[in-house]
């Protein structure tokens, strides 16, 4: 199995990939920084074949290249798997300038 596959889980449905100890999305433009900082335990070769894996998913399309590439669940939409779920957050609901709803969300604690 390839490193990037054993570190990270594809969640081909919204785009991303997942790193399976951090539970953090990762989009592949951010996975040196990623495994340099959060696993810098495992070996150079190990991290830099993970990153071109990632690269090579972009370029495939199956993974966003950014944030607007990501394919957001709906909010009444069940919990995304590999993701933890935070149960204290609040999300402004009030307009913005350009009249939508804010939306933005922030934990509490």
């Amino acid at each position: 199995m390839h490193p990037f596959d054993n570190m990270f889980v594809q969640l081909r449905r919204y785009r991303v990939a997942v790193c399976g100890s951090c539970h953090y999305a990762v989009l592949p433009g951010s996975i040196k920084t990623h495994v340099n900082t959060h696993h810098r335990y495992l070996p150079a070769r190990q991290r830099q074949q993970m990153v071109e894996r990632a690269l090579e998913l972009e370029r495939q399309g199956i993974l966003a290249s950014s944030k607007d590439g990501i394919r957001f669940p709906n909010p009444e939409d069940a919990a995304v798997p590999d993701l933890p779920v935070f149960t204290d957050g609040k999300k402004c609901v009030l307009p913005g300038p350009d009249g939508q709803v804010c939306g933005h969300t922030r934990r509490t604690k």
